[in-house]
């Protein structure tokens, strides 16, 4: 097994020994076999991951993460499991996954996200934004309606920087910013909207 870990800045994708391509966010880490061997294909994940899974019903593909396992047969899905967000959020956009945390089982279809909560429950929602969920793949910022919190969580991981806050900022923010601008130039343009300071 190798152990793959992209810092807090840093993107890295990779093609798995069947031909699937993964896609790690900064602060992610993934551990993969050199070869899959048996009857199952099997990833650790942290951190958030973009999976494209090569199609082989022979050998479905498992994805661990934080006591989830996902499993699927050949699909495209974003895993979420940063540890201080608190939560697992899987979002399909190809293909279908079943979700098994503890008892709780799920099956989610695209345009779909799973949500394990701290307790092991599972919940399925299908409003969401997948422009926003996947905009770190394409090398974008995509906030809809966050507060600054979520962002800075965000800018934290990509810039390495750490956040202090003076005071509560009520608001919240929709924007889209390429994350190949400076930070300086990202917190200009939040502060913009005269609502926060930097």
């Amino acid at each position: 097994y190798h152990t793959l870990t992209v810092p807090r800045g840093g993107q890295y994708e990779l093609v798995l020994g069947d031909g699937s391509k993964v896609w790690l966010n900064a602060g992610s880490s993934l551990t993969y076999p050199t070869v899959f061997t048996g009857n199952e294909r099997r990833v650790k994940a942290s951190g958030e991951v973009y999976f494209s899974v090569t199609h082989d019903a022979s050998k479905p593909f498992h994805v661990d993460v934080n006591g989830l396992d996902i499993q699927v047969l050949g699909t495209e899905f974003n895993v979420n499991a940063y540890g201080d967000d608190g939560t697992v959020k899987t979002t399909l956009l190809k293909g279908s996954v079943r979700l098994t945390s503890g008892k709780n089982i799920v099956k989610i279809k695209p345009g779909e996200q799973a949500v394990q909560g701290r307790k092991g429950e599972l919940t399925v929602t299908d409003a969401i934004d997948s422009e926003e969920i996947i905009g770190w793949k394409e090398g974008l910022f995509t906030f809809r309606d966050e507060p600054i919190e979520k962002i800075m969580q965000q800018v934290s991981r990509w810039y390495n920087v750490d956040i202090l806050y003076d005071g509560k900022v009520n608001h919240h923010f929709n924007a889209t910013i390429s994350r190949d601008v400076p930070v300086s130039k990202l917190l200009h343009l939040l502060e913009l909207t005269n609502r926060v300071h930097f």
